[in-house]
């Protein structure tokens, strides 16, 4: 009887560690708010200057996990969908905007980290995160082929 409680448990204990796809939505977007505060210095210049947090936004996640399940369903990594790029589905979402950008990240597995490491590499990425004018955000994953979006915006 033991073996068998032990053998479930094995089973099961990864499974109850494990995070939701919402609180690595959550954590990718304190992951760049901490890039943010520490003012991130990006290569080929931009950044170097403490930033205020992104403030979380419902129709830039929407949009956002909407474009990530697409690329992971679909196997594809792209700012455009069907002929549709990010302008468009950000506005389609109901959200007006004076700016935005959306950066995106197809990897192994779902770990934020990993994502928001590579955005930091990367001189465009880093800037979008970088961005003064860039006050909320919303993040969507799509655990199916492991994609990320982030969508940046100044609000209207």
């Amino acid at each position: 009887m033991k073996r068998v409680v032990w053998v479930l448990i094995a089973l099961i204990g990864p499974l109850a560690v494990a995070q939701s796809t919402t609180q690595l939505e959550t954590q990718i977007l304190s992951l760049l708010n901490d890039a943010r505060a520490r003012g991130v210095a990006c290569r080929g210049g931009g950044g170097g200057v403490r930033l205020p947090p992104l403030r979380y936004n419902a129709t830039l996640a929407l949009a956002a996990k909407k474009h990530a399940l697409n690329m992971g369903r679909y196997g594809f990594m792209s700012h455009y969908y069907q002929g549709v790029g990010p302008r468009v589905r950000v506005a389609r979402a109901g959200y007006g905007y004076l700016r935005m950008s959306e950066i995106i990240f197809k990897g192994r597995s779902s770990d934020p980290a990993r994502a928001v490491r590579w955005w930091l590499r990367s001189p465009v990425h880093c800037r979008a995160i970088m961005n003064p004018y860039y006050t909320e955000a919303g993040a969507g994953l799509s655990r199916v082929g492991y994609a990320w979006t982030v969508v940046l915006a100044q609000p209207r």
